[in-house]
């Protein structure tokens, strides 16, 4: 058999750089095309008008001026919240469909749904923690109370009488009533909504009475001299209500507090590149002077971190809310 002569230096050259252009065109081949590329749905699991809500539609302009693409807030209330999670655990891991979650999703549902069908370290990739929440106590004006110590002693002069609404059983909502209630010795009536919508209609024209819900939502109606506030729920005076007091100081309650938070989720499986990407995106359009003045208006304060911290903290809270529905006795199935 004639064995070929080595091929010369100039027919080795000629031939490596062939093989390093189809090496290099199969890779472009089977690369992913940059991130984004088509519009992202941002899937709000509540009714218009609640906090999530609020904070997605000041956010969404900014955030498709950074990252270059139609943002789309799309509502997928019920369940207390569920329905919209799990459109986004079962959606493609591509960075295209993320849940702007928050406590009862992330934190409570968990812990007080017997079949609950979301896991959130499980079945989401957490993204970053966006904002803490702000939490009121208001009631219709009918109530005969304009003090939160007025409040309690209607209430235990009433047991049972006071009703009180929220956007689901297992709420955070239900769950800062069951905690005032508890501390303060008294007994109110849980009216259950599919969230904060219709809850509020209903709260306005009176057919409930009190609800413990978030700052920016509710403080658009007392404003409007619709519903009277009675106190803040947090451990300090909010800076731009500087005149309410806090339910801890109105009624004597130290150390009481119930205020919520949000967070940034995809689907499990989410690429980390497509997860720093969004981190970062959230993170910068929070820290700008404007967009911090704005969320603050609506009750929101904005809050920071790694994927990695995001996700420490919902174990924490996980822990800390499954302690309270157990010493509560909420369990739903």
């Amino acid at each position: 058999m004639r064995v070929p002569p080595p091929p010369t230096r100039r027919q080795f050259l000629q031939g490596t750089a062939l093989a390093t252009m189809a090496l290099a065109a199969g890779v472009r081949a089977n690369a992913q095309p940059a991130y984004p590329g088509q519009p992202i749905r941002l899937v709000v699991p509540f009714s218009p008008g609640g906090a999530v809500d609020i904070y997605s539609r000041i956010m969404s302009p900014e955030l498709s001026k950074e990252l270059g693409q139609t943002i789309i807030v799309e509502n997928r209330p019920g369940a207390s919240g569920n329905i919209g999670a799990e459109l986004v655990k079962r959606a493609a891991p591509d960075g295209y469909t993320l849940l702007v979650g928050n406590i009862a999703i992330l934190g409570i549902n968990p812990v007080v749904y017997k079949n609950n069908p979301i896991d959130p370290l499980a079945d989401l990739a957490p993204i970053t923690k966006t904002v803490n929440v702000n939490y009121v106590l208001v009631v219709n004006p009918q109530v005969p109370a304009r003090t939160a110590a007025e409040l309690i002693a209607y209430a235990k002069a009433n047991p049972g009488k006071l009703t009180y609404g929220s956007s689901g059983t297992g709420s955070m909502q239900q769950m800062a009533a069951e905690l005032f209630q508890s501390r303060t010795g008294t007994k109110l009536l849980h009216v259950p909504y599919k969230g904060t919508g219709a809850l509020v209609g209903d709260l306005v024209a009176g057919h409930v009475d009190m609800i413990f819900a978030d700052q920016g939502s509710m403080m658009q109606q007392v404003n409007a001299g619709k519903l009277v506030v009675l106190g803040v729920c947090g451990l300090t005076r909010r800076p731009e209500y500087p005149d309410i007091p806090t339910i801890a100081e109105a009624a004597n309650l130290p150390g009481f507090e119930a205020v919520a938070w949000q967070g940034l989720a995809g689907p499990a499986g989410l690429p980390a590149p497509i997860v720093d990407r969004l981190n970062q995106a959230f993170n910068k359009i929070q820290a700008e002077p404007a967009i911090k003045a704005r969320l603050a208006e609506a009750g929101l304060t904005t809050d920071a971190g790694t994927p990695e911290a995001f996700r420490q903290y919902i174990g924490d809270e996980l822990k800390k809310w499954r302690k309270v529905a157990t010493d509560i006795g909420i369990s739903v199935e």
